[in-house]
């Protein structure tokens, strides 16, 4: 979507330039490799945007910040929509002593390298090669149990150094999962341990495509599982359109905070597109975890948008917030 120079863009063709720009990019690289998966990235183009635009707390120019938000791509296949978002938030590269230098994290050039050897562009994201990665998404089910020990983590870090009217630490941890995400064992473990230790920091986004390499997922796969992740004590919610803007918003914006005891983690499920009777809430909805602001004065969403004071919702996804 082209916006004139002689006409000033609004808010809604701002956003879909960028989500455009996200799918180009990413499968360019991928066409020019001719290796590498486009479907994902240029299917959650949309809901990754909104998330990064408006949620993520995050500072590009000090992406080492300590009490940043931690975004988790678990379906690493997908890696491109990662490289994208490093690449169009100018996220600066981390020296190996840990110095933040001038250079971008991912120059144009790198994703033109996307899949070489010796690029910083693999084909899954690899902690400590790329900054800006926050782990290595390789076997499935390995980064959202690894955003598990991430929230487990944030909340060992403010019950210790988090005094009265001063906190340290209060980030939250984001992860968007596949279909093969959810069929792992080891994600079905980590997911019981955060609903039971409710994790309210900690916000699972599940791409509900229903597609796998060998076919559709009905293959193998046929659980209801948004009723096994109530079950785990997640909110649940769920997104009938992941291209729609709003309801990926209102998904990512949690509601009233309960009067009393600690929240569960969320569990938020997207759907490339559905009937409006599909689009409906889960249960426990109401739980969800109410965010929590950034010390940091340099902490930015990445956009000329401002976050509202309410914590953000999941398309399909869960939390155990």
């Amino acid at each position: 979507m082209a916006v004139s120079d002689q006409s000033v863009a609004t808010g809604t063709q701002l956003d879909q330039l960028c989500i455009n720009t996200i799918r180009t990019l990413s499968m360019d690289a991928v066409q020019k490799a001719n290796s590498g998966h486009p479907g994902t990235p240029m299917a959650l183009a949309p809901v990754a945007y909104c998330l990064w635009q408006q949620f993520l707390r995050y500072d590009p120019e000090n992406p080492i910040w300590p009490n940043r938000d931690r975004f988790v791509l678990s379906n690493g296949h997908a890696s491109m929509l990662l490289y994208s978002l490093l690449h169009l938030a100018g996220v600066r590269e981390v020296g190996p002593e840990g110095e933040i230098l001038s250079t971008p994290a991912l120059s144009l050039d790198e994703i033109k390298n996307f899949r070489q050897i010796g690029s910083k562009t693999p084909g899954h994201p690899e902690y400590g090669l790329t900054s800006g990665v926050e782990t290595t998404t390789g076997p499935l089910g390995q980064g959202v149990s690894n955003s598990v020990g991430m929230a487990i983590a944030e909340r060992w870090l403010a019950e210790y150094f988090n005094r009265p009217g001063f906190e340290l630490f209060n980030y939250n941890i984001w992860a968007i999962c596949g279909d093969g995400d959810m069929m792992e064992g080891i994600s079905s473990e980590a997911a019981s341990v955060a609903g039971h230790l409710k994790l309210s920091n900690l916000c699972w986004i599940y791409d509900n495509n229903h597609i796998t390499i060998e076919g559709n997922t009905a293959l193998a796969f046929s659980e209801d599982v948004a009723t096994r992740f109530i079950g785990y004590g997640w909110n649940v919610t769920r997104v009938g359109d992941a291209n729609d803007l709003d309801m990926l918003e209102r998904a990512f914006t949690p509601s009233r905070p309960p009067p009393s005891g600690r929240r569960s983690s969320s569990w938020t499920a997207t759907s490339p597109g559905a009937p409006p009777t599909s689009r409906t809430l889960m249960p426990r909805t109401a739980s969800r975890w109410a965010r929590r602001r950034s010390a940091s004065p340099s902490a930015t969403t990445a956009g000329p948008r401002t976050p509202s004071s309410s914590s953000p919702t999941a398309s399909t996804t869960g939390s155990t917030r």
